[in-house]
Parts: structure tokens; sequence; C-alpha cells
């Protein structure tokens, strides 16, 4: 065996070590969840030796799709994620759930912290398909499965940031597990290791869906101050970004437990948790360059402003009736209770409330189809409901508070938006237009000259 086999052998070995047993038993989920069961087509062997640790663009892409990583068995995708790191000269450590930690070649203080999370919400592991366009290159499964672009798109940008010549600030990463069972891995990484995080100021999670939304308050906790939000704002606009209100990602763990700012960043994925969810290179790449943009403002910021790097003003909320993703299926429709405003017969103008309202079910009915769940029915069953001063947009009362998730859902169909009291506020044309299974149109299309190889 030469010299170089005996080392790449020894790598192996060591990291299959630090991975095995690798998600705590409170943080585990049964089989039927995992999708981890004693059968070949909920499996997939991968050949450590023939990992392709030398892609950076779609192959790297590719690559870590095709890796089946559920919650609680992401096993290979580590082992993947370390042989890259390693290949690349980036020093790492894992921990005994399976987080992986790092920093770039950068030396410095007030480093930004940048997180992603390699477990994903897979059944089964997904044949993948790339279909170039003129402008664009977009991922997708052949076998009606979940490619996990819900983070591995995450995990791409946070790979290449570590590893790219032109970053000068200095950066530390956070790769978790577990994150779509409740975002365990990045608590357990909280509770044990956070002192890995002394020196970060700031937290850049990449984990959002589509290609314009910069999270800055989850569905439990203020992410960022207003002077943060305020930069955000004007650094976004020239990338046509906004402002928005997320659900749950590890981001809400990190800022907390550090008491620093932070973000949930838009990472190129669309249909997330669905057979049809796919991945546009174009709205990746428009991510990747909008974090080069701002790492270096982010850390000049608290460089000339070391006051504004604590961040305790979280307004934590704690609701007993919110959901995580794969708590167990859901039942078949059962008989159906109409939700009405508390009168459904006033006129808006050019439409009642009644009809309002039918419009709205009709289109809940349609996206769980879409879904495959009832998970929509559910939740806005017992909602309440008001029309807006001008009648212009309907009101979901706190959706933002207790149906985030469902709230989410919805916002890859309707443009959603909140205020004070959380309430989810959809305007009532789009209700009113909605289409089957129609989802919103994207609108940029300036980064067409990348070369998506890379």
């Amino acid at each position: 065996m030469s010299e170089e086999n005996h080392d790449s052998m020894e790598l192996v070995q060591q990291v299959v070590k630090q991975v095995k047993g690798l998600i705590p038993a409170q943080t585990s989920r049964p089989a039927e969840q995992t999708g981890l069961a004693n059968d070949e087509q909920n499996s997939r062997f991968v050949d450590v030796h023939k990992l392709k640790v030398g892609e950076r663009g779609i192959g790297l892409l590719k690559e870590m799709y095709e890796i089946f990583s559920p919650s609680g068995g992401e096993h290979a995708m580590v082992l993947f994620v370390s042989k890259w790191l390693s290949a690349n000269r980036i020093k790492h450590k894992v921990d005994s759930a399976g987080n992986i930690y790092a920093h770039n070649k950068v030396r410095g203080s007030k480093r930004i912290l940048i997180n992603a999370h390699m477990d994903t919400v897979a059944s089964a592991p997904a044949d993948i398909e790339v279909v170039h366009s003129k402008k664009d290159a977009i991922l997708r499964s052949t076998n009606n499965q979940v490619i996990g672009g819900d983070d591995k798109n995450g995990v791409w940008c946070v790979l290449r940031l570590l590893t790219d010549p032109n970053i000068d600030t200095p950066l530390t990463a956070l790769l978790c597990v577990s994150e779509e069972s409740g975002c365990n891995g990045s608590e357990f990484a909280m509770d044990n290791h956070a002192d890995y995080f002394d020196d970060c100021v700031f937290c850049l999670t990449i984990d959002r869906r589509g290609k314009t939304d910069i999270i800055y308050e989850n569905f439990d906790i203020t992410l960022c101050s207003d002077e943060i939000k305020k930069l955000l704002l004007k650094w976004g606009k020239p990338w046509e970004l906004v402002l928005a209100e997320g659900s749950i990602s590890d981001v809400s763990n990190i800022v907390k437990q550090l008491e620093i700012n932070g973000i949930n960043l838009f990472a190129g994925y669309y249909n997330a948790h669905m057979g049809t969810e796919y991945t546009s290179m174009h709205d990746l790449l428009k991510s990747y360059q909008y974090q080069k943009d701002i790492l270096p403002k982010l850390h000049k910021q608290f460089m000339m402003n070391p006051k504004s790097v604590k961040f305790t003003d979280f307004n934590a909320y704690t609701y007993s009736s919110v959901r995580t993703y794969n708590t167990g299926p859901f039942s078949a429709y059962g008989g159906r209770t109409n939700s009405r405003l508390a009168s459904d017969t006033k006129s808006t103008g050019v439409y009642s409330e009644n009809e309002i309202m039918d419009a709205f079910e009709q289109a809940i009915d349609d996206i769980d189809t879409l879904l495959g769940t009832n998970f929509l029915y559910y939740d806005f069953l017992d909602a309440n409901y008001e029309l807006s001063h001008s009648k212009k947009s309907l009101k979901v009362l706190q959706g933002y508070a207790l149906y985030p998730q469902s709230i989410d859902k919805l916002s890859y169909y309707f443009t959603i938006n909140s205020n004070a009291n959380r309430d989810a506020i959809i305007p009532v044309a789009q209700i009113m237009n909605y289409q089957p299974g129609e989802m919103l149109k994207s609108r940029y299309d300036s980064i067409d000259k990348y070369d998506y190889t890379y």
C-alpha cells in the first residue's frame, strides 16, 4: 500500500470511529420516520474510495444529493464532508453527534459563523439529473424523491466559502446533523461545544428556499437587532432581496446560546420536502455571490462597532402547538367542518367574505393534495381569520406564531406578510386568482454568466 493510500485509509478509519453512533438516543427517530429500514431501496452504499472530493460546482452538489442522509442516518454524508475538507486542507473536528466544526485559513478575531445542515427528510435515495438551459442548470430527481437541496445547498455554500481563495474574512463553520427532526444537532453543539465559537460575532445560516429571502426572525425568536436589519436591507436592495420571517432553523439555537445576531439566507432550492424538489444553480449562485458580498461588510461592521456584537433582545416564544417535520403521518381526510369568519356574508366590494373563504379553502385543499398530506387542513381548520381594514388582505390571526410551518408552505404560493401580532397576511387578490398548483414566479434573472461546472 502506498503512503498516500495508507494516509487515506487512516483518515477514513478515524472518521468512521467519530461518526459511529452519530445521534444520541434522545435525538434519534424510529426507523419508519428515518426511512432506514432493513430494505435495500431505503439505503444506498457509498464507495468511500470513489467519492469525488475534488468537485466544487455542479459535480459537488450532485455527489451530495446522491448520498442518502435522512435525519439520524447522516453517517455517509458526514464521512463525505470530512473527506472533502481534508482533501482541500481544511482542518476540522467531528463531535459525538456528528456535527462538523471548521475554520477557514484566514486568521483573525470577530469571525463570522457560517452554518448549514447535512440531514434531509428523504425517505429513499434519489437519482439525480441535471437539465441545462441557456441561463441555468436545474438539478432534480428522476425517481420522485427528495433531493435534499434543503439543506445540502447550504452545505455546498459553506464548503466553498471555507476554501475560496478570494475571501479574506475569518470564518468558522458549523455543519449540523438532525436539523429536520427538531434542530437537535445544533442544540447538541451549543450545549456541549459553544466555546468553539467564542470569537464569533454573527451567524450566517444558509437554509432558506428560493432566491429572495433574508430571514431576520423565526417563529420562536428574533434573530437580529434593528440596526443589523437596516444594514441587511440596504445591502440586499441591489440584489432584489427582502427581509422575511421564517419558521424553524438551526440559527435560532445558535444566536440564543452565543448571544449574537444572525440570519437565515436563501439557498436556491424549491419544493422542499417533496419529490418534486429542485435546485436552480442560477439562484444558488446568486446566494453564494451575495454571501461573498456581505461577509467583509459584516466583519467590518463588528470590528468598527464592537458594542453591536452582543444581542440578547430575542423576544423568544414557546408554543406547545408547534410541530416539527417528520413527527409522524397524518390521518386521512375526515369530515370537513368549514372555518368561517365571524360574519361571513359581508361584501368586500368585489368579493364577499364567504367567497374569499371558499377560495382560500379550495387553495388549501389543492396544496395539501400536491404535498400528499393533510398538514394545512388540520392547522387551518381551527384558525381564526379576519379581513384587513382595507378588505384587500385576509389575516390568519397569529399565523406565524401558531402555524409557522404551514405558513411557510403557503408562502410558496402566496406573498405573505406579518405584523406585530404575528398574523399571516395574505392578499385577497392572490387568493381569488390562485390556480391549482401554481407557485410564485421568479423575478431575478441578472446572473447568467457563471460557469456552472466550477
